[in-house]
């Protein structure tokens, strides 16, 4: 039997930067990590410099509506009599990870009257007819029916229909809270649109007619789950049918993935499954016994993807054979709108798919909390900083410097440092004097500390502008991107790039990371033409090594002039630029600004792809807001430096992606021109930390 469509063996995730009035991404970071092939917590960075040819073309949990955790649970909380209660507060709950407290980062409790989530909870009912008798799929369908057109038709929550037939996962009824015409589409079998059809082609390993129902199902499952997870809000999935899974079997590696992969997909849609029985005299208490999480691949059964184990572990409740299906519908619904919602940061994972175990606690005698009940905790979830590195400031850098004998024994030192501010151009030339070797690991450093404060020293005690004059000099800036950059020359430039990694191999045998320092991992030069303000780069025949499949993306793109789109959406927003300092360069006095452009108003889009997702293949995406500093020579309002800081918290395994470019004056066929000089890209991922300079 092969791999179903929902079980792939990689994930991947990205993000872009989208220039204003281009389609054409800008500086760009993507990633492709394998679950088999897994490299963890790479510092990659991307170095990049300019010479430009003269011959051109002319504690204790708490609420918070800002903090939020990597993991969101929503948790149902019910007396002795399986009634949900409301009106507790965060200081009732603990929360268990692998039996040790964590911190709740955020509480959010819903009452369903005076407190409500802002996306209403969606009722899911999905009626499973595979392989069921008529008089069982009729009792289904009639049971439905009642329960749609129960107090007239009046649905406390929207509800959406689905069914299962040989053909595939048909939806039958849009999510709608009138009972009435929703029981009239389920009476007459309306299916208006195809989910997922059984047995489909194009897909490896697609699941079709012949396959077991379980196996159907479990995609059906997965299918459905893969489109709700891109909606906001909680949902309480009713699956209304056979209690069947666990006949398949399947190589114990993809399995364990595909467990991993329900497990994370059933949390993130926020979907609490509840198993409706049907056609089980005698129902089979087998599932007990996989309710633990799977923790090794040998331990790996199909078992363990039956659909009341999957519902136990979202939250949700088994309910077993009854003749009253329409009272179990009943039940179900009502735990619908009093619920709680708690975040929290997963505890440091020592390898890729860590299981760990949850349980919430509350503090009053006779009540029970349901949530997930576990999670697969990832190494990217928690980048710890190693103990060895010595943080260091430039002065002290320097003094480092002076005292080590011989290039190779100063960068060997500098290998064990990190600054904790700016090392800026002018200062890293004049230590060019030490050696090669000691001139690569400088410019790593640099390169690291690109978007750190600059030295105390460099920045001036004047005191600020009045509002007026920084007003002139947002005006000047103004000017300047709108008169003297579409005036630049055609000219051609020669960019060298330089990629840095710091790696920690994944030791498949001990299931362990083991760090590496940072080093370089390829440098190449191309020629770009400017031209009517586009860029074109081109090799010219120059070696280059071919890029690896599994390569992360490190693109620079428009630092000549689009990238300068952020600058102008700061300048455009009344009120974004603020004013942070003078600073002092070997130019003369840059005036500082500072910036935040929210989501609602950014072209940053962050794209996915592809876990979960019902194929393995669809990407997603969405907007990112971003900040950063603006450095203004404050005669001509020319840009002398650009940093962006995308906001991406809660978008694992991507937690940064930055970018930086130097500008300076560049003499161009007898004139001079402010052009980039040096450009730094910075991105942390699940598999890799990235940085890299353009020079």
């Amino acid at each position: 039997m092969t791999l179903p469509p929902f079980a792939k063996e990689h994930e991947g995730w990205g993000t872009r930067r989208l220039v204003p009035g281009r389609e054409t991404p800008g500086p760009s970071i993507s990633t492709l990590p394998s679950h088999r092939l897994f490299l963890a917590f790479v510092l990659c960075v991307l170095s990049s410099s300019w010479t430009l040819k003269t011959n051109a073309q002319t504690p204790p949990a708490h609420s918070s509506d800002k903090e939020e955790g990597l993991i969101k649970l929503d948790v149902l909380v019910t007396d002795s009599s399986g009634k949900p209660v409301a009106g507790l507060h965060s200081n009732d709950f603990a929360l268990l990870d692998n039996g040790q407290p964590n911190r709740i980062v955020s509480f959010h409790a819903f009452d369903g009257v005076s407190a409500q989530p802002e996306s209403p909870v969606e009722v899911i009912l999905v009626i499973d007819m595979l392989q069921l008798p008529i008089n069982l799929i009729s009792m289904e369908l009639s049971s439905v029916e009642a329960f749609l057109r129960k107090d007239d038709g009046h649905l406390a929550e929207p509800v959406r229909i689905f069914t299962l037939q040989a053909s595939g996962v048909w939806q039958v009824a849009d999510a709608s809270r009138d009972g009435k015409a929703l029981a009239a589409q389920v009476a007459h079998n309306t299916q208006f649109r195809l989910i997922h059809r059984f047995g489909a082609g194009g897909i490896r390993g697609s699941p079709g007619p012949t396959a077991p129902p379980s196996i159907n199902a479990l995609a059906g499952l997965g299918e459905i789950a893969a489109t709700e997870r891109r909606k906001p809000g909680r949902k309480l999935l009713l699956w209304v049918g056979p209690g069947r899974g666990g006949e398949a079997t399947e190589p114990q590696g993809n399995t364990f993935y595909t467990i991993c992969w329900f497990s994370t997909l059933l949390r993130e849609s926020r979907i609490a499954l509840y198993s409706i029985s049907v056609g089980e005299i005698e129902p089979s208490l087998s599932y007990l016994s996989y309710l633990q999480g799977v923790e090794l691949v040998k331990k790996a059964s199909f078992m363990n993807l039956n659909r009341k184990v999957l519902t136990v572990e979202s939250g949700g409740r088994v309910l077993d054979q009854s003749y009253d299906l329409v009272s179990e519908m009943e039940s179900c619904v009502r735990e619908a709108n009093v619920f709680y919602t708690l975040s929290f940061d997963p505890s440091p994972a020592d390898h890729p798919e860590e299981y760990h175990e949850l349980k919430v606690q509350i503090d009053k005698q006779g009540l029970t909390a349901r949530t997930n009940t576990g999670y697969y905790d990832q190494s990217f979830y928690s980048d710890q900083a190693d103990p060895a590195i010595r943080q260091v400031t430039v002065a002290e850098l320097k003094q480092i410097l002076q005292a080590a004998h011989g290039d190779a024994e100063a960068a060997k030192q500098l290998s064990t440092l990190a600054l904790t501010e700016r090392l800026d151009d002018a200062t890293l030339l004049s230590f060019a004097k030490y050696g090669k070797k000691t001139e690569q690991a400088l410019t790593m450093l640099a390169d690291a500390s690109a978007f750190l404060p600059p030295p105390v020293a460099q920045i001036s005690t004047d005191a600020a502008p009045d509002v007026n004059t920084q007003q002139h000099l947002i005006s000047l800036a103004a000017n300047y991107l709108q008169q003297i950059i579409p005036k630049l020359p055609n000219f051609f430039a020669e960019r060298t790039t330089t990629r840095y990694q710091e790696t920690a191999v994944f030791d498949a045998a001990n299931r362990r990371v083991e760090d590496e320092p940072m080093l370089p991992v390829g440098s190449f030069k191309e020629t770009v033409l400017y031209r009517n303000g586009q860029e074109v780069a081109d090799t010219g025949g120059a070696k280059r090594k071919k890029r690896n499949a599994k390569d992360p993306y490190l693109i620079t793109y428009g630092t000549f002039g689009p990238v300068l789109g952020f600058v102008h959406d700061a300048i455009a927003a009344p009120g974004v630029l603020t004013w942070s300092r003078w600073e002092q360069s070997p130019g003369g006095l840059r005036a500082v600004f500072r910036y935040r452009i929210p989501a609602e108003k950014s072209l940053y889009t962050q794209w996915g792809c592809c876990l979960p997702d019902g194929e393995g293949t669809t990407a997603f995406e969405r907007r990112a807001g971003y900040h950063g500093e603006i450095s203004i020579d404050p005669s001509s309002g020319a840009i002398l430096r650009l940093q962006a800081e995308a906001e991406i918290a809660h978008f694992p395994p991507i937690s940064r992606s930055d970018i930086m470019i130097s500008y300076g004056p560049v003499e161009i066929g007898g004139q001079s021109y402010i052009c980039p000089q040096r450009s730094v890209s910075i991105c942390e991922d699940a598999v890799h930390r990235h940085a890299g300079g353009v020079g």
